[in-house]
């Protein structure tokens, strides 16, 4: 009598790969040129890991296949897996004295679009070998994909996350209100709470961890404001505002260069404590960082100090105005 093998006498790195790349993809097809084989040899590996585990793991879409719960389960597993295994590799590596690998990255908007170029910048310059992919997308987005395995590290500004997920701080961030020079009263840099509901408010998706924390705010101390626009990034925030056509709160590295001249106005609530927050570095708990993982935290950390410097300057916290092109990042 013929005898069904279990998944950990099938758990191989191809079949790994391929559930892998099966949630990347959509397709079955996508996943086995992906990663070198053939479709019939893919749809043979899917066969004897659907009965290992005695339930489907794909099924078909109108424009390709998905992972069902028992897929997405497999495939988180086969990714924290194969990141183990890279993992070693580098640790090996640097044995040899080498620094290589590969870096699956993910960052939410503001230190994605305002951070990482710079520290990508200063990390390739100190190690050549090492590869960084990049996904860019709201927190809680982001988040969802380190869990899923798709990711293995992620700069979000989230603060909170699933209990899987380890967040450690690297550095302060604080969300300020920006509005067209002149059309927001302000004194001494603040607005009063109440007049923001003669205003539309700029708004990021609700996936957004800054517009999170700016819609508490606005809760605790019972404001609504006079309308809710919701624009897709933080540019078309900026380019709106610019407009006059509402206020926003938005990350100060955001907004920085805008201030600086003096295109966007940038104020906080009086009587209310600024709304700072942290950006993290996100990881799932108990898995250690590679060696190049590891070294790219250090350059972040370094990396980050001038523009948080220059950042700060913009919106007031260290010095004049005149004293701001010193610290521009360069």
């Amino acid at each position: 009598m013929a005898t069904t093998s279990t998944l950990r006498e099938l758990w191989d790195t191809t079949r790994m790969r391929l559930l892998v790349e099966i949630e990347r993809q959509g397709s079955v097809s996508a996943a086995a040129a992906a990663i070198g084989i053939g479709q019939p040899s893919a749809s043979q590996h899917l066969r004897l890991l659907e009965a290992a585990a005695g339930q489907r793991l794909v099924e078909r879409t109108g424009r390709g296949s998905r992972l069902t719960d028992a897929g997405q389960v497999l495939a988180a597993r086969a990714a924290q897996a194969l990141a183990s295994l890279g993992a070693a590799e580098e640790e090996l590596g640097a044995i040899a004295g080498l620094q290589t690998g590969t870096i699956h990255l993910g960052a939410s908007t503001a230190p994605g679009v305002y951070l990482l170029p710079d520290t990508l910048g200063c990390f390739r310059r100190s190690y050549p070998g090492v590869t960084v992919e990049v996904e860019v997308a709201a927190s809680d987005e982001i988040l969802k994909r380190l869990l899923a395995g798709r990711l293995q590290l992620a700069l979000v500004g989230a603060a909170r996350a699933d209990e899987r997920i380890l967040l450690e701080p690297f550095l302060e961030d604080e969300i300020v209100g920006v509005a067209k020079p002149g059309l927001v009263p302000l004194t001494k840099g603040s607005v009063k709470p109440e007049r923001l509901t003669e205003f539309m408010l700029l708004a990021r998706e609700p996936g957004s961890s800054s517009q999170q924390s700016i819609d508490e705010e606005l809760r605790a101390i019972g404001i609504t404001p006079a309308g809710i626009w919701e624009l897709g990034s933080s540019e078309a925030i900026k380019r709106a505002a610019r407009e006059g056509l509402g206020v926003a709160f938005l990350s100060r590295y955001a907004v920085a260069e805008e201030v600086e001249r003096g295109d966007l106005e940038s104020f906080r609530l009086a009587g209310r404590a600024p709304l700072v927050r942290h950006f993290s570095v996100a990881r799932l708990v108990g898995r250690p960082l590679s060696p190049a993982e590891r070294s790219f935290v250090d350059t972040l950390t370094s990396c980050c100090a001038k523009q948080a410097d220059y950042a700060a300057a913009c919106v007031g916290e260290i010095r004049a105005r005149k004293g701001r092109a010193a610290a521009i990042p360069g």
